[in-house]
């Protein structure tokens, strides 16, 4: 490892990224892990680079404006799924099509932020009851816990300018900069964890904006966009910028960036026929699988069959990414049987990337729903969560409910309600 450091170490990042990915397929155990996080920790260097100037603290900026608070909905993915992940999107750009969703009639994400009179910052989770004080802006830096249940609190603060980056010098303790306490409350109502419907990412979202608001400075999406994409490198989640621009961006649309470390997302709100919208209502139905999407590291090794230009991954990749436009004038041209087409190939390929995208469970939900689905998606990266499930003509939601809960009596799979916003 201290070889291959030393030989690399004039090369760029994005030439490290791929030496390191590909010497990973010679090693095992210990030694392939700590390769392959030195490949991923090259990703992140490009997209921090790319957005250090512009999450720089203006001292200026910390005047506290008032307390705030905001709700948003989550996302429904459908197509050019995994184009929007660095280091594809960074080199190849990304497109995709999503659609922002209430849940159950409410928005699902939810943040407040509170002023206090101490000179401290408090973090909590409404929905889990994890509450924590922190006097040392030192502390609030420090990511290296994986385990530490308010890594994305202290990555909002870090991501919307009020706390430094670590490793960046500063003469004083910000919280001496501060003229006023902060208490950050934030959590995900009704959601089961691993839904697959991009929660992670949306709070993430709401928390920068929230924490910015409080301190008297609007985000426009598109920084936002891109400051979520970068929150998640520096908490090591690796994730895209799709579930962030689904769900801040209200209703169907299409969402896209061109190549670059900085990724630009530029989204456009689909001119959907009232017709299709109708049938689209009565056709998709969203359905709890009853089990929570398993922690497998599925985005590493997608985007490393890609760093290693493994032709499965590429060219899987680039058909997805071929998906989003196809949809877009299936969408636009009021062409439902295209629509539910193109879900399909999705599904196929993302299975072909994945092959625990639908696991045995969900493959037994599928299979008991065969004779009355026509389309069918996992909800983000799959293995659990939700299912997307369109009918075929004839068969309500109704009757889709009745046979699930009498194939899967007590096992909570069921159709649940969802509004597009």
């Amino acid at each position: 490892m201290r070889v291959l450091d030393d030989e690399t170490k004039n090369l760029s990042c994005r030439e490290r990224m791929r030496i390191f990915s590909y010497a990973s397929l010679f090693l095992e155990g210990k030694r392939q892990k700590s390769v392959l996080q030195t490949s991923f920790d090259c990703v992140r260097e490009m997209i921090v680079e790319a957005g250090r100037n512009e999450i720089s603290i203006s001292q200026d900026s910390l005047a506290v404006s008032g307390d705030v608070s905001c709700s948003y909905p989550l996302r429904l993915n459908w197509c050019g799924t995994w184009t929007d992940t660095p280091p594809y999107c960074l080199e190849n750009g990304g497109a995709v099509i999503n659609a922002a969703v209430k849940i159950n009639g409410i928005l699902p994400v939810n943040v407040s932020v509170e002023k206090i009179s101490e000179k401290k910052v408090i973090l909590e989770f409404f929905d889990s009851g994890y509450r924590a004080e922190y006097y040392d802006a030192a502390d609030l830096v420090d990511f290296t816990d994986s385990m530490d249940p308010f890594i994305l609190l202290k990555v909002a603060l870090v991501a919307c300018g009020i706390i430094y980056m670590k490793g960046e010098s500063y003469s004083t303790d910000l919280f001496e900069n501060f003229s006023t306490g902060l208490y950050l409350k934030a959590g995900v109502k009704g959601i089961p964890k691993g839904s697959g419907l991009g929660t992670s990412s949306m709070l993430l979202a709401a928390c920068i904006a929230a924490i910015s608001k409080f301190f008297g400075a609007e985000i426009e999406n598109e920084d936002l966009y891109r400051r979520v994409l970068l929150a998640e490198q520096l908490m090591d989640a690796g994730g895209g910028w799709q579930d962030q621009a689904g769900g801040l961006t209200p209703g169907i649309k299409i969402a896209s960036s061109s190549p670059g470390n900085r990724q630009s997302v530029r989204v456009v709100p689909l001119a959907v026929p009232q017709s299709f919208f109708t049938e689209l209502c009565e056709r998709l139905c969203l359905v709890y699988s009853g089990q929570r999407r398993l922690g497998r590291n599925v985005l590493r090794k997608i985007m490393s069959g890609y760093i290693q230009n493994n032709p499965l991954f590429k060219q899987s990749l680039e058909e997805i990414g071929s998906l989003a436009p196809k949809m877009k004038n299936s969408i636009e041209n009021n062409d439902f049987d295209s629509f539910i087409c193109n879900l399909n190939r999705q599904t196929e390929l993302t299975r072909k990337l994945d092959s625990g995208y639908i696991n045995d469970r969900l493959d037994e939900i599928l299979l008991a729903c065969e004779e009355l689905t026509e389309g069918r998606m996992i909800c983000g990266a799959g293995g659990g969560g939700f299912i997307q499930i369109i009918l075929k003509k004839g068969y309500t939601k109704e009757d889709l409910s009745r046979l699930l809960l009498s194939t899967f009596p007590g096992q909570g799979v069921d159709i649940w309600s969802y509004n597009f916003c």
